[in-house]
């Protein structure tokens, strides 16, 4: 029997879908050979479920999904194939789970503890488990709206500031910067001084210290010093001094009355101080007494009398 060319080719053909179609089916999980069953699951929102996604028990592939339709009244019907030797119990929930950042999302089956077993084509419960980026869109989501109100407040605060610093306080605020930039200028011209009377400074530290020290050094001394003066003071606090200042009142009152006698001319003294006939006699006399000392001496020689 001769098979025609054409023959051979859709032969060819026919193989060649068979084994891709197997293969794919194979790398998906699924059986081309044997038939899954087939169950039903009903979703307000796949948000990211595609066709074809893993179906899961406890990280075990166990099937694949082979349709999503969209229902009006129910939302997405998901129908999903798991293998015959897998024992589905009623009470089962089917859970959309993310699969990871990159990879979308599977369906998650949390077998049911019941002894019934769910039958092929029935409808499993349903579930949704908030991925990653859910749960981060929701940590960020009251932190935008809080960010939000800070730029809102922050955006009130800078138009007050622009109200308060008006021409006039901005022209305060440049005058009050000069002035500051001023004294910083003079306090690093004092500072400048003082560090060029640095060794005039160090002079005087040292001559405090050496005075200092000459006080250690003569601390005993200043001790007796202190101690002689102390007995001194003692001493002149137990002195008679009202005694002593009575007798110089009363001696100074002697002399203010001997003094009163010779200005009025009393006694021998206030005379020949008040009388000045008294005063010129006895002036001559002593002239003549100088001149002629023989007239009021007489020197007697041998018993004889000299005469003038």
């Amino acid at each position: 029997m001769i098979i025609s060319k054409e023959v051979r080719i859709g032969l060819l053909a026919t193989i060649s879908l068979v084994i891709f179609f197997s293969g794919f089916y194979f790398l998906k999980g699924a059986d081309l050979f044997s038939k899954d069953n087939i169950y039903y699951c009903n979703y307000t929102n796949v948000d990211g479920l595609l066709n074809s996604a893993t179906v899961e028990i406890r990280g075990l592939v166990v099937g694949h999904i082979t349709s999503l339709e969209l229902e009006e009244e129910r939302g997405v019907k998901v129908t999903i194939a798991v293998r015959k030797d897998v024992i589905i119990p009623q009470g089962t929930v089917a859970t959309i789970v993310s699969a990871g950042l990159l990879d979308g999302k599977n369906i998650r089956l949390d077998l049911g503890k019941s002894s019934s077993v769910a039958e092929p084509k029935s409808t499993l419960l349903t579930a949704e488990e908030p991925g990653v980026m859910d749960n981060v869109t929701k940590e960020i989501t009251p932190l935008i709206a809080a960010l939000r109100k800070t730029v809102a407040s922050l955006d009130t605060v800078i138009a007050g500031v622009n109200i308060v610093l008006g021409e006039d306080n901005r022209n305060g605020i440049k005058g009050t910067i000069a002035s500051i930039n001023t004294t910083a200028d003079n306090l690093a011209k004092m500072t400048a001084s003082l560090n060029g009377e640095t060794e005039n400074v160090k002079g005087i530290l040292r001559n405090a210290n050496s005075f200092s020290a000459n006080l250690a050094k003569n601390n005993d001394t200043l001790s007796r010093i202190m101690a002689n003066f102390s007995n001194v003071s003692n001493q002149m606090a137990k002195a008679p001094l009202q005694r002593t200042l009575a007798q110089f009142d009363s001696v100074s009152t002697q002399l203010n009355g001997i003094t009163t006698k010779i200005n009025k001319g009393e006694g021998s003294l206030g005379q020949l101080i008040n009388n000045k006939d008294l005063y010129t006699n006895m002036t001559n006399l002593l002239g003549d007494l100088k001149a002629h000392p023989s007239r009021y001496i007489n020197v007697t020689v041998f018993g004889k009398k000299k005469k003038d």
